[in-house]
């Protein structure tokens, strides 16, 4: 009887530690990316290779800030979707945000310079936007509003092939708070190809 008392308080003790580190990690992490968007994105615009810096918090409209890759086919396909999307929302701000460690400047540059999205792509040295967003993935989207909320996150579409899709969630997303609502869905399933940090 003592060995299975021992054994539940053991167990309560460690799901107990748990749910404190947990709640703090997300703490953490909260507070993380409440600091990028109140300072916003800034560094190397991938194409031009020029300074650049793109405010989130206080600005008239939402913005729209997609994590991308300049190898990852689940991302390149996804390319003509959000330069759609981008021509269509006017009344939302796009950035793109290249994280990938792994990929060299020239690659970056030459790929989206071919791919002449809409919207600038902003170099992440050093991956601090992609973890502060939580940023798994490519292409991984955030939806932020003008007083820092994040309204959605996740995959833009619900396969890895654009093409494919049959649930568009950020198309839905964006619809949604053009028309004055919350997005129905505030949490989809990123794929794609992880970035390498």
């Amino acid at each position: 009887m003592r060995i299975i008392i021992g054994k539940i308080l053991g167990d309560t003790l460690r799901l107990t530690l748990f749910v404190i580190a947990f709640g703090l990690a997300s703490a953490q992490a909260d507070a993380s990316l409440s600091a990028a968007i109140a300072n916003g994105l800034e560094g190397q615009d991938v194409v031009s290779g020029v300074p650049a810096r793109f405010s989130i918090l206080g600005e008239k409209n939402p913005t729209v800030v997609v994590f991308l890759s300049a190898h990852c086919p689940c991302s390149e396909s996804h390319e003509p979707v959000l330069k759609k999307l981008a021509t269509e929302f006017t009344d939302v701000r796009f950035v793109g945000v290249h994280s990938n460690a792994d990929e060299e400047v020239q690659e970056a540059t030459e790929h989206f310079k071919k791919s002449q999205l809409p919207f600038p792509v902003i170099r992440d040295a050093g991956a601090k936007w992609a973890d502060a967003f939580g940023a798994l993935k490519t292409p991984h989207v955030f939806v932020v509003s003008p007083s820092g909320d994040v309204l959605f996150k996740g995959g833009v579409d619900d396969s890895h092939v654009a093409a494919e899709a049959k649930k568009h969630f950020l198309r839905a997303a964006l619809t949604d708070v053009r028309e004055g609502r919350k997005p129905t869905v505030t949490e989809a399933r990123s794929l794609g190809c992880t970035i390498k940090r």
